[in-house]
């Protein structure tokens, strides 16, 4: 079984969480804090050896898990974040109110 690790930076407002298969970058989730305090995910990529190993879900999880420590809300720009947050109910409380009304959600 493969060894999945999460790592987490952040310099000034950008941050980033990087999957690491294998002790092998795999790919990773970015984002910025917006002047109101929330989250703008502006992109994710899992890179091209490692796209049918589904890491992907545990960038997500990890910048849900991160949204809600920090008692934040996210603003989706990537379309990955934005498919993920529609698709998933659970985490509809953490979508940006500016998000929610562009969207009619």
């Amino acid at each position: 079984m493969a060894d999945i690790k999460l790592e987490h930076a952040e310099e000034n407002s950008k941050g980033r969480f990087t999957v690491y298969y294998d002790n092998e970058e795999a790919g990773y989730i970015l984002y910025e804090w917006l002047p109101n305090g929330n989250l703008l995910t502006n992109g994710t990529l899992v890179y091209n050896d490692f796209i049918d190993k589904k890491l992907g879900k545990p960038l997500y999880d990890a910048l849900m898990n991160f949204a809600r420590s920090k008692n934040t809300r996210i603003y989706p720009t990537c379309p990955f974040v934005v498919k993920s947050m529609l698709r998933d109910k659970s985490v509809h409380d953490l979508l940006d109110e500016k998000f929610k009304a562009e969207n009619n959600l």
